[in-house]
């Protein structure tokens, strides 16, 4: 009986300790040993990302630190992405140092180029890495197409990233110059948020009186700042202060300004879109460029061995076209126009979740490039189109071996040439290009390392002048697919972070990963009546 007793007892404490440890996992949120919450929509996932967690048909790479904790360990990240402040009793991180590889979320995750002890926190500068550089063996794949309709909205505030963007000179023959900006955009300067005022830690700003300037200045002509098409980068012994990233949420639009340019943008369900205002007293542009979707899913299988992609296929389906609206006006003509490069600061992400252990997430990052080309005075030139694409975009490649899968089924719905108006009494024209990038991985801001296709569309639009008897209107449309694994990212991008990181003697970034292609998809010029030598070029 003592015995049936004490078994009673023992049973009894076993079920009591099993309930008590069940109400403790509810009430932490589902959080995982040493790891985060599970739910990609918990509130700290949400702000700084999804826990990774070990696995045992994953081996990462032997200088990749896991640190535990999740979002939960992250007190704050700078707005350019490259500096988190951590828990610094937070599981393994007091291994991290430079050189090593920082795993602590989904967006969080780099190369260790500084660590140090601020305060009550542990202060982690990264810079990005390739996929290889994380993981060196294992094989990630969907289970079943992913919708992008629930999107994360990250925003960079200003970051230092981003260099200012000068305004071309006129050249003798009246037209614009600026000669060229290093940037694989084609833009004559590179920019971006910031702007007019500049961007991060030494980055210039266009502004005050010759040698009269605040620090980090340029002398020069009021708003002129740096040799026209260059952005001039200023040595520094230290890195500014740099403010946190504005809080993450979960939403579909995101508003971000960069100098003169308001941006807000939109994604996804029914497409991705930027919409621009731009208003500084002289030149006035506002339009909006949108890569229709309908219902997008993406898919992707990936497999890694000894630190190689062995195989990626990765697609994003229901493209439906491309749709771009611009009203571009100057009062100063030929004197100066509009040449801007923004790599827009905001980001959605629309977590995928844990594959394996690894916190993938699918990304959207845009590039918009906006030039103006006015001869004359109190110019004015308006435009709007909509073109159908339809199909997926993707690749698949298994090494050695790429196989692009392009969209289709081009169609005009709107003509852009049918709708050109402006008055003007010299040529006019304006140039409108658009990249869409859409990534499967892990990382953040530009900085997202995985596999990727994007399209990028260039729109232009001329009108001749108004002062003869004929007046000319045409308009062009090229649309190219880029694709490839690990991260690609805008030239000025690299550069300034390469600046910025030389503060701390490591080695510079490359713009992009190792594998990649890309493809024309379109190629379309049009021109309206009257149909003489004079406009047909």
């Amino acid at each position: 009986m003592r015995t049936n007793r004490s078994a009673g007892a023992r049973w009894l404490a076993v079920v009591t300790a099993l309930a008590v440890l069940a109400s403790a996992a509810a009430c932490s949120g589902d959080r995982p040993p040493g790891g985060g919450p599970a739910d990609p929509y918990h509130a700290d996932a949400v702000r700084y990302g999804l826990a990774p967690q070990p696995h045992p048909d994953v081996t990462y790479q032997p200088d990749v630190v896991l640190v535990g904790g999740g979002g939960a360990a992250v007190r704050s990240v700078t707005d350019d992405g490259l500096t988190w402040r951590i828990d610094p009793d937070a599981e393994r991180a007091a291994d991290l140092a430079p050189g090593k590889v920082m795993f602590l979320t989904s967006r969080a995750v780099g190369r260790v180029v500084d660590v140090r002890r601020d305060g009550g926190d542990l202060a982690v500068t990264i810079g990005p890495v390739e996929l290889t550089e994380v993981i060196r063996d294992g094989t990630f794949r969907t289970a079943a197409p992913v919708p992008l309709d629930r999107p994360i909205a990250y925003s960079a505030g200003t970051p230092s990233w981003v260099a200012a963007d000068l305004p071309p000179e006129p050249t003798r023959s009246g037209g614009t110059g600026g000669g060229t900006s290093g940037t694989d955009t084609g833009a004559s300067s590179s920019g971006g948020p910031g702007g007019d005022t500049g961007g991060g830690p030494g980055a210039v700003t266009g502004g005050g009186p010759a040698g009269g300037g605040p620090p980090g200045e340029v002398a020069g002509r009021p708003g002129g700042g740096a040799p026209t098409g260059r952005t001039r980068l200023v040595p520094v012994r230290a890195p500014a202060p740099r403010p946190p990233a504005p809080p993450a949420r979960v939403a579909n639009q995101q508003s971000a300004q960069a100098g003169a340019l308001k941006l807000t943008t939109e994604c996804c369900s029914e497409g991705v879109t930027a919409r621009f205002e731009h208003d500084d007293g002289e030149i006035r542009m506002t339009g909006s460029v949108t890569l229709l979707l309908k219902k997008p899913t993406a898919t992707f299988d990936l497999a890694i061995s000894g630190g190689t992609v062995t195989r990626a296929e990765f697609s994003v389906t229901g493209g439906a076209g491309l749709r771009v609206a611009v009203k571009a006006a100057t009062s100063v003509g030929n004197t100066r126009n509009l040449a801007r490069s923004v790599v827009v600061p905001t980001q959605f992400s629309i977590p995928i979740g844990t594959i394996l252990g690894v916190p993938f997430s699918a990304t959207v990052d845009q590039l918009l490039e906006i030039k103006t080309a006015f001869s004359a005075k109190d110019g004015r030139l308006d435009a709007a189109g909509e073109y159908a694409l339809s199909g997926a975009i993707g690749y698949g490649y298994h090494r050695p071996y790429w196989g692009p899968i392009q969209p289709g089924g081009f169609q005009v719905r709107n003509s852009l040439t049918n709708s050109i108006t402006g008055i003007s009494i010299g040529a006019s024209g304006l140039l409108v290009t658009y990249d869409v990038k859409f990534t499967v991985g892990i990382g953040a801001l530009g900085f997202t390392a995985g596999v990727y296709v994007a399209l990028r569309a260039s729109v232009g639009a001329s009108l001749g002048s108004g002062a003869g008897l004929i007046v000319c209107r045409g308009a062009g449309l090229g649309v190219h697919m880029r694709y490839g694994v690990s991260y690609s990212i805008p030239k000025v991008v690299a550069d300034v972070v390469n600046f910025f990181l030389k503060v701390f003697r490591t080695k510079p970034i490359r713009q992009r990963g190792e594998l990649g292609d890309e493809v024309v998809v379109l190629k379309r010029a049009e021109t309206v009546p009257p149909n003489v030598p004079l406009c047909v070029v």
